[in-house]
């Protein structure tokens, strides 16, 4: 592990995005790392043989299963809504001497002989290693990732939407404060303990990016490219959700309310746009747009409208519901 420390952190100029490429590559290190039985392993016990078959050996020279990666193919999101194709061409485009340092980086790490070849091979042509690594990402994207990319997206955006509220509230040190237990503040100083270590430098720029990343759980993963805004990944709130079928709610409350709205009042723990539930549930956004007015009609849920978006969240009898044991018949 390594401690990078953030000395002067502009707390206002720190802001969200969505990526689908951090999703993406920090999937890689999930499916190399997990266990039987532990977080991630139903999705990565499907995905891995495509992944260590050799199919993605680019990527899995430039991803290791733990210590630095590639920090080329996780560019800064310039906004906080991307799309895959907006940062593959990121990816595409990133600096000859940005794709140089992370090679020489992890030649420095790497014993297992066909990957340094990789790496080596790579230091010879910068231009081939870029095209085989996009081709690698967009392979592994689109039959690891994008099929479950809405129910992923809609946990990261009700974790935005939940630290904004909290920024609202108390301001941006609450938000840093309760990112992860590795991520610590004091005073303007900001200190991330993570297993990528920094890059040489440490001349960064004194804002920050958050991206909200299921896959990168339990770690936090840190971009630090000397000049730049530094990127901080972290697991969003609700993320132990993710690979639940269904929240199974109580049988009482499906019983009186039917197993959509039970799902719906499941998961509004954390408070989610019409959009983002739909996403998480399989459901047209018409049809749970109609089912979240019944629940808030019976005073279930609550709506509050933020910017151009209506968050739905449980009130103190939703909370009852959806946690009352059953009653024995």
């Amino acid at each position: 592990m390594a401690k990078i420390v953030f000395p002067d952190l502009d707390v206002g100029r720190i802001r969200f995005a969505v990526s689908p490429m951090w999703e993406t590559v920090a999937s890689l290190r999930a499916a190399q790392t997990v266990r039987p039985g532990s977080f991630h392993h139903r999705w990565a016990a499907a995905v891995r043989a495509s992944i260590t078959a050799g199919e993605l050996r680019t990527l899995r020279a430039l991803v290791p299963p733990s210590g630095h990666l590639a920090d080329f193919l996780t560019p800064i999101p310039p906004r906080r809504h991307m799309t895959f194709a907006a940062e593959l061409a990121q990816v595409a485009s990133a600096d000859a001497e940005d794709v140089l340092a992370d090679l020489h980086h992890l030649l420095s790490a790497q014993r297992d002989p066909e990957l340094r070849q990789v790496l080596g091979h790579g230091l010879d042509d910068v231009e081939g290693l870029r095209r085989r690594a996009g081709d690698e990402l967009r392979r592994h994207w689109t039959t690891s990732v994008e099929p479950l990319w809405k129910r992923v997206r809609a946990v990261a955006e009700a974790d935005v939407s939940w630290r904004l509220e909290q920024m609202a509230d108390a301001g941006p040190r609450r938000v840093l404060e309760t990112l992860h237990p590795r991520v610590r503040l004091e005073q303007n100083a900001l200190s991330v303990t993570t297993s990528c270590p920094p890059s040489e430098g440490g001349d960064w720029d004194h804002g920050m990016v958050l991206v909200p990343c299921a896959f990168a759980w339990p770690d936090v993963l840190c971009l630090t490219t000397p000049g730049r805004t530094p990127t901080l990944s972290y697991a969003p709130r609700g993320v132990g959700r993710l690979w639940e079928d269904a929240m199974a709610p109580r049988r009482a409350l499906t019983d009186l309310v039917g197993r959509t709205r039970a799902d719906a009042v499941a998961r509004l723990d954390l408070p989610m746009s019409t959009t983002q539930l739909a996403d998480a549930l399989a459901v047209a956004a018409p049809t749970m747009s109609a089912h979240l007015q019944i629940l808030r009609r019976a005073g279930v849920v609550t709506a509050t409208r933020r910017g151009r978006s209506v968050l739905y969240a449980r009130t103190s009898l939703g909370d009852h519901l959806a946690t009352v044991d059953d009653v024995p018949g």
